[in-house]
């Protein structure tokens, strides 16, 4: 196998490690928390959601 032809991954041990810690972290908290927190989520989603709906409509308008 020469040098060309062998794959390299980098190293992500770092971000498994962070995403196991945030999981833990997310675990710990209450439901209540956890109801904030996707309430959060979807108010960041929202103008992607209105972009998105505003797309689909003026590519879905009748007669053109």
């Amino acid at each position: 196998m020469s040098d060309q032809e062998k794959h390299f991954f980098p190293d992500i041990s770092d971000i498994l490690a962070r995403k196991a810690e945030g999981r833990r972290e997310n675990s710990r908290k209450t439901f209540g928390e956890k109801i904030a927190m996707m309430e959060a989520l979807r108010e960041r989603l929202e103008p992607f959601k209105r972009a998105r709906e505003a797309r689909q409509a003026k590519r879905n308008k009748p007669g053109e």
